[in-house]
């Protein structure tokens, strides 16, 4: 296994160029790919490389789809720890090794989701007002 085979890889499941491929090329940043499209490439790539992924730990590597509104009261997980790049050279040695490679700094996490509760609160309360309205 190469790092060309890694390139046909990110190519097919993610729709990069191979121009824009290198293997320091960062799949977030250089490349684009976030949120559900960055979970989906991992998983594929883990099953399609029997990589054990039970280290790995999302929130250092990429962000969440969609606007969170909470995310500007509390900060959401991958805003609480620093962006652990992944590249095409952490995938081939992560490919040959058969596990994930990283060794991930000490961090704390807000327990919970503070964000997403609030998301779902702001939610409810619309949608109380709306039938509230309706009813009076």
């Amino acid at each position: 296994m190469d790092i060309e085979e890694i390139y046909i890889f990110l190519i097919e499941e993610s729709g990069v160029r191979k121009s824009q491929l290198s293997p320091e090329v960062d799949l977030r940043y250089d490349l684009g790919i976030e949120a559900d499209d960055f979970a989906d490439l991992i998983d594929s790539f883990s099953e399609k490389y029997c990589v054990n992924m039970e280290v790995y730990l999302w929130y250092f590597h990429h962000g969440e789809e969609g606007w969170n509104l909470g995310a500007l009261f509390f900060k959401p997980p991958y805003e609480q720890v620093i962006t652990i790049k992944v590249t095409p050279q952490m995938l081939l040695e992560s490919a040959l090794l058969k596990k994930w490679p990283i060794n991930y700094p000490e961090h704390h996490l807000t327990k919970g989701r503070p964000d997403i509760t609030f998301n779902q609160v702001f939610l409810l309360g619309i949608v109380m007002a709306g039938g509230l309205i309706w009813l009076w």
